[in-house]
């Protein structure tokens, strides 16, 4: 065979090993179909939230004292430095009876009105934890937005007597939850010190009492929030996180929230990591 058959022979070779290499099996922490409790089918990890419009769930799969590893719902492994971390938050399992009177109570929900607030969802804040948050008594929109008179947005459509036009506004700009008639939508953010278990009650801004009630599904979950540290961090745990930027040795995140599974005083922080 003369040279240029040779040479046009080891051209085809190369081209046939690197469609093999191309279609050929990838490491198993980037197969998705080889990460346990991971559904190929639906593409978001088996027993977690679908994956969230600006952020995203992971599973702990290392930990020492100053790195994360996640590894994410198509099984992308990315480390994160504990000083990356603008804000690390851990949410541990909780009920109405394990609130102590010292705590402060945090709840956002549709209001009937006379301060009932009814919500899903729960968090309470013991010790040293109470500085995440402070006293609040807030109307809120849908968007987490403060409520406003008239959007400045839309002041040049509106005039002061146009009625009609108000009770529109929010339902149309910010969309009204249903059931919540066509004016502004009521929902209340609070945040007051423990008064109460039953009924659920707190002690909010201008020395009022709010009520918490289930939602409309007759549900409300309980968490206790506490500052995150890598101690009570462990392989297997799921976290929610808000990436910034994707920097050379890893993730830079602005928030993470650590969810466990026993609440904290069941948690042996001797048990090896």
């Amino acid at each position: 065979m003369s040279d240029s058959g040779w040479f046009a022979t080891g051209r085809l070779l190369v081209i046939v090993l690197i469609g093999l290499l191309a279609t050929g099996s990838r490491a198993s922490a980037q197969r998705p179909e080889a990460v346990p409790g991971f559904d190929v089918e639906i593409d978001h990890a088996t027993g977690m939230p679908q994956l969230p419009p600006q952020g995203a769930w992971g599973e702990i799969i290392n930990v020492t004292d100053r790195w994360l590893v996640l590894q994410n719902h198509v099984g992308q492994q990315f480390p994160i430095a504990v000083e990356d971390i603008e804000e690390f938050l851990i949410r541990w399992p909780s009920s109405i009876d394990q609130i102590s009177a010292q705590a402060l109570v945090e709840a956002v929900g549709p209001t009937p009105g006379s301060n009932i607030v009814r919500a899903g969802h729960v968090d309470h804040f013991e010790g040293p934890d109470r500085m995440l948050v402070t006293p609040t008594y807030n109307e809120i929109l849908p968007n987490n937005m403060a409520v406003t008179t008239i959007d400045p947005g839309f002041n040049r459509f509106m005039n002061a007597w146009d009625y009609g036009g108000q009770n529109m506004l929010y339902g149309w700009a910010y969309p009204v939850m249903p059931g919540a008639g066509g004016g502004n939508p009521t929902r209340l953010h609070i945040v007051g010190n423990l008064l109460s278990r039953q009924p659920f009650q707190i002690g909010v801004l201008g020395n009022n009492i709010a009520t918490i009630v289930p939602d409309q599904a007759n549900q409300m979950t309980v968490t206790q929030v506490t500052q995150g540290s890598t101690r009570y961090t462990r392989k297997g745990d799921y976290a929610f996180l808000m990436p910034r930027e994707a920097k050379p040795r890893g993730l830079w995140v602005s928030q993470l929230v650590l969810y466990k599974t026993i609440p904290l005083r069941q948690f042996n922080n001797a048990a090896a990591r």
